[in-house]
């Protein structure tokens, strides 16, 4: 194994550990907590917020080079993402991503959206609708996004569905334009 490739997934497999490791330390401090106080009297100063960790993305078609400027060989990258998002009331909250796109640069996602419960029947289930900065698709990879400069800076929406399956623990699905499906894990601190 080339330096190169080994220091790449070292890093890639770091990053992951580390969203890993954050997420099973903040359900064993959340866990001591509720044995502690089991009236939950007393709000942590992480209440309302929500991590989220994405393992793995769906892209609905292989990387390819469609302009000049692009490399010849152009293969999709391992994506991972870690995110905090906090809830600012029923309806609205704010976060930011940090994740390594699908053609491998570190990228970050500073965000507002809204999330709702459609159906009475089941909350369990949700939408969500974030907008906001994001910075990480550089040349030769900033036309890959609409709303994007050469310097990687832009703007873009992510709607998603998710399912809480219980009050701490969910999931959901990031849709990525046209592009690919994002599959999230989030832990969220009542």
């Amino acid at each position: 194994m080339s330096p190169s490739i080994s220091h790449s997934l070292t890093s890639r497999l770091g990053v992951a550990g580390l969203g890993a490791l954050l997420l099973y330390a903040l359900s064993g401090s959340a866990w001591a907590a509720s044995v502690d106080d089991p009236d939950d009297s007393s709000s942590s100063a992480l209440s309302g917020w929500t991590f989220g960790y994405s393992p793995y993305t769906y892209h609905f078609s292989n990387a390819k080079k469609e302009r000049d400027f692009e490399p010849d060989e152009e293969r999709h990258k391992y994506v991972w993402l870690i995110n905090a998002e906090k809830r600012l009331d029923a309806n609205q909250v704010v976060g930011f991503a940090y994740f390594s796109n699908s053609f491998g640069q570190p990228s970050q996602y500073a965000y507002y959206g809204w999330q709702f419960q459609p159906l009475s029947s089941t909350p369990q289930l949700f939408f969500k609708l974030t907008g906001g900065v994001i910075h990480g698709y550089k040349y030769p990879y900033h036309r890959k996004i609409p709303f994007n400069n050469k310097n990687g800076w832009g703007f873009t929406a992510i709607p998603a569905v998710g399912w809480n399956y219980n009050e701490r623990w969910g999931a959901q699905l990031n849709v990525l334009g046209k592009s690919a499906l994002m599959f999230q894990l989030n832990y969220s601190i009542r």
